[in-house]
């Protein structure tokens, strides 16, 4: 075996995978949400001129691509074990057998699409490619399958499943509503005008940051999606457009399965 090889059943790769594993579940939180949340609003706006190291999540997002770009050289020196039931430690067999295999997720999961596009002024445009980050996901579901013989595992890793679905939703109602409430004819009807005059905090056009937060809106967000799920919705955050309504029937579908 070659010094620089890595065995799969090595401890340093055991703690490499969980790490990997933790930024995962991080990039499957919080790209969607910066994605949708942090999406042409008008908190972002103001850090057009600013650097990028001024904004602390672009920095992590940064080291999340780094350590994914990491991981692909790792996978290509670490061994495998092949339809035989052989360890193959040979560096050509490994790398061959990367690239027919996850190569191509990972690598279109760990491009730094921040530092190619960043300051061309399409930031709506990164955070929608961030989203490919999510193909890492695929990959994470087929090492699942060795707990599915653990009755509490299943249940929570169900539970955690449900509640990651619930917040990807509750980033789609928001980017709906963020949207019409900046056409004229959605305006005061959508989802979003209405949730600012329940709790006190409506829209005003003469201040940019008059409404709900950002915290209200995702509260909000995540309620709806959970209770439409769920199908006990009390009817306290409704859809009222057309967009929001079709969306409401496609997230029932999705709770019926």
């Amino acid at each position: 075996i070659h010094k620089w090889t890595i065995l799969h059943y090595s401890p340093f790769k055991a703690v490499w995978d969980w790490l990997i594993l933790l930024l995962v579940i991080y990039t499957a939180i919080f790209t969607p949400y910066s994605a949708a949340f942090l999406l042409n609003d008008q908190e972002e706006s103001s850090n057009e001129n600013c650097s990028y190291s001024c904004n602390p999540l672009s920095v992590v997002d940064l080291i999340v691509d780094i350590m994914f770009i990491i991981d692909i050289l790792i996978n290509f020196r670490t061994t495998y074990v092949n339809s035989n039931e052989e360890v193959v430690s040979h560096p050509g067999k490994i790398a061959i057998h990367y690239f027919k295999g996850w190569f191509l997720i990972d690598m279109v999961a760990a491009i730094p699409f921040d530092l190619l596009i960043f300051g061309s002024g399409t930031e709506e445009l990164i955070g929608l490619l961030k989203t490919a980050r999510l193909l890492r996901l695929v990959r994470v579901a087929r090492k699942l399958d060795r707990y599915s013989e653990y009755g509490a595992a299943v249940l929570f890793l169900l539970m955690c499943t449900f509640a990651l679905i619930a917040h990807w939703l509750a980033c789609i109602w928001y980017a709906i509503g963020h949207m019409e409430h900046y056409d004229p004819e959605y305006r005061s009807i959508g989802w979003l005008y209405s949730l600012g005059t329940q709790i006190m905090k409506p829209y005003n056009s003469s201040n940019l940051k008059s409404g709900p937060s950002i915290n209200d809106k995702y509260v909000t967000a995540l309620y709806f999606t959970f209770s439409s799920l769920t199908s006990v919705g009390f009817g306290n955050v409704s859809p009222n457009t057309n967009s929001e309504k079709i969306f409401s029937i496609c997230v029932m579908l999705i709770g019926c399965k």
